[in-house]
């Protein structure tokens, strides 16, 4: 049986109405969401794996995996970032992470570029393309090492500063904006689909 690399991230239940209310600390949501981002990495690692062994991957996967990368990660999880926790850090001054802070900002700038080109290897290889596989496969190792890179970085450098410094009146607001981007950005129920289709990809790339 073939070895598999060794992952940061374990299973766990990331959906939001199974979470206890006692761990809101400014980033607590984030946290979790960096659960389930990581289930999708190491799907993503199993799925290319396949793709450089030669296997054909489905459209269908990789169409909703490119959703996910797209909606979940950068609409939702780097949207609170950029829009509500980064900008709480600055406001309250804590210049010691304000090199990770920019640091984190590149990192997404690339990731969105990675996921450009992850879903023009995809349009390729849905067109027939086979040699769009390989490029494809480059796109996404990545990816991946990129996040597990930057999630790690930002649990290091990032998180932990703002739950301790943050005020709670701070952290509050940003709990209940967070809970406004899931509602009126990315939309009801959105975030549980995203948890099944985890769970199916996960039973389906053997992870």
């Amino acid at each position: 049986m073939r070895a598999r690399p060794a992952r940061a991230y374990a299973y766990a239940d990331t959906n939001r109405a199974n979470r206890k209310v006692k761990d809101m600390s400014a980033t607590a949501d984030l946290r979790s969401e960096h659960v389930g981002v990581g289930r999708m990495l190491g799907i993503m690692d199993a799925m290319t794996r396949r793709a450089q062994s030669g296997e054909k991957l489905e459209h269908g996967d990789l169409a909703q995996t490119i959703e996910f990368l797209r909606v979940f990660v950068d609409q939702c999880h780097h949207a609170k970032e950029e829009k509500l926790l980064f900008p709480a850090i600055r406001a309250a001054k804590m210049t010691s992470v304000e090199k990770t802070i920019v640091t984190l900002l590149a990192d997404h700038a690339q990731g969105r570029e990675a996921v450009a080109q992850i879903a023009s290897g995809a349009q390729r290889l849905a067109e027939g393309d086979e040699c769009a596989s390989i490029e494809l496969a480059d796109a996404m190792s990545g990816y991946t090492r990129l996040l597990h890179t930057h999630i790690l970085r930002e649990e290091r450098d990032c998180f932990g500063a703002a739950d301790r410094e943050l005020p709670t009146a701070v952290q509050d607001e940003l709990a209940a904006g967070y809970e406004r981007i899931e509602r009126d950005v990315v939309g009801e129920g959105v975030h549980e689909g995203f948890h099944a289709l985890l769970d199916r990809l996960w039973l389906t790339y053997h992870v």
